[in-house]
């Protein structure tokens, strides 16, 4: 018998019982359904989030209190216990910043220091937003541009005036049409005059790029850091970036700029870092661990909806068998060989897996598109996990429906005739 007539006859099978062939895919769906789904998500967040730091540049160093893999549990020993041990460290400083400016394999470096959510009013407008105290040089490496107005001055520093750069969102929220350019506005009570406007930059997850105001460090430092706030001194501690000079890697820019603050601090051969270098190679490092564990979850949760698909599918197919003892015996008699009948059940239950596996692939499409319209994460299904889901779904046909169609295939002929 060749293969497209036990296919056909495969598909008369499945015909005749649709309403128990529906309701057996039931698993596989919601397996492959929810695989295809969280790849989709897990995947447009990775390209997104490599275009963004593409923009950015990948030749930024982050010098902080602390190494970014703390926060999926690097950093040695217990975390509490080094979170306390970062808290007593010292704080970097606007000479640190200086003396690591002055490196050769460093082409610019800038101090920031992020805020707390600050109150930010226009007329009867306000807004709760995410203020960072800068020097001039930031904007030359953080990513962001100067749409209109102008960025900050050393004059601006040196003499704390009270002036800031608006990002889109607030542009749009306080001002709406209106130009905020020379405008008087109000954070936290303090009255300051908007220089300049960022260009736009969009979402990365739920942050909104564009929901930030940029405030002259040595301002910032007057009106919004409390020095006796020791949740702030940690969390709102001196960060400085530098961009690595031409010339150099950053391997290279990262070895000097760990030689120059051990210096600094007096720091024995002995004793470790009292500080952390930071690379976006690292935050990228930390951010696939953050999402491999998620998406490891995920499949999990699908492994397990396959696995009692499978099971699903080897117990109707099993009753099947039991219901058409008669037609076994008919089509044997007739001159059906045992491995017909084989492959025949085999491909029932392969079809029903593969047939839950696509419509399983749509949905899961479907859902991830919906959730990139619904919120901010965006959608992307690769070509891979389409095959894969698909692929995987007969595989789960053809392992649960072998012993059901071993079964078959070994009836006795005189036997499955006499069967009522």
């Amino acid at each position: 018998m060749d293969v497209i007539s036990l296919l056909k006859t495969a598909t008369l099978g499945l015909k005749a019982n649709r309403m128990r062939s529906i309701l057996t895919t039931l698993g596989v769906i919601i397996g492959v359904g929810t695989l295809i789904s969280m790849v989709s998500i897990i995947e447009g967040i990775n390209t997104y989030t490599y275009r963004l730091f593409g923009s950015i540049g990948s030749n930024l160093i982050y010098v902080q209190k602390f190494k970014w893999q703390i926060f999926v549990g690097g950093g040695g020993g217990s975390r509490r216990a080094y979170w306390r041990e970062i808290a007593r460290r010292p704080d970097l400083t606007l000479e640190d910043a200086a003396a690591i400016q002055s490196l050769p394999s460093v082409k610019v470096a800038t101090a920031t220091r992020t805020l707390r959510s600050l109150k930010v009013k226009y007329k009867t407008e306000e807004l709760e937003s995410k203020a960072i105290g800068v020097t001039p040089e930031y904007i030359e490496i953080s990513g962001y541009d100067i749409e209109a107005g102008r960025p900050f001055i050393e004059h601006d520093i040196t003499y704390r005036r009270a002036v800031c750069i608006l990002g889109k969102y607030q542009v749009e929220n306080l001002f709406g049409g209106e130009s905020p350019l020379g405008k008087d506005i109000t954070i936290e009570g303090h009255r300051f005059t908007v220089i300049g406007i960022l260009k736009e930059r969009g979402q990365l997850l739920d942050n909104n790029l564009d929901d930030i105001v940029l405030i002259p460090l040595s301002t910032a430092e007057r009106y919004f850091v409390n020095p006796r706030d020791r949740a702030a001194r940690l969390w709102a501690s001196l960060t400085i970036l530098a961009k690595v000079a031409e010339g150099y890697d950053i391997e290279e820019a990262m070895d000097d700029i760990r030689r120059l603050l051990r210096e600094r601090r007096g720091l024995r051969f002995d004793e470790e870092d009292n500080f952390g270098l930071n690379t976006q190679e690292m935050l990228l490092e930390t951010y696939h661990k953050l999402t491999s564990g998620i998406f490891l979850a995920m499949v999990g949760i699908a492994s397990l909806a396959l696995l009692v698909g499978g099971i699903g599918i080897m117990n109707i197919m099993l009753v099947s068998v039991t219901e058409r003892t008669r037609e076994i015996g008919i089509r044997m008699a007739v001159g059906a060989k045992r491995r017909d009948i084989l492959w025949q059940f085999l491909l029932e239950a392969m079809f029903l897996t593969s047939l839950g596996g696509l419509i399983g692939v749509i949905l899961g499409f479907g859902l991830g598109k919906v959730v990139a319209a619904l919120t901010p994460l965006p959608s992307h299904t690769p070509i891979w996990s389409i095959l894969l889901g698909v692929g995987f779904s007969a595989a789960v046909g053809l392992f649960f429906g072998l012993y059901p169609a071993s079964k078959a295939s070994k009836m006795n002929p005189i036997e499955a005739l006499r069967y009522e």
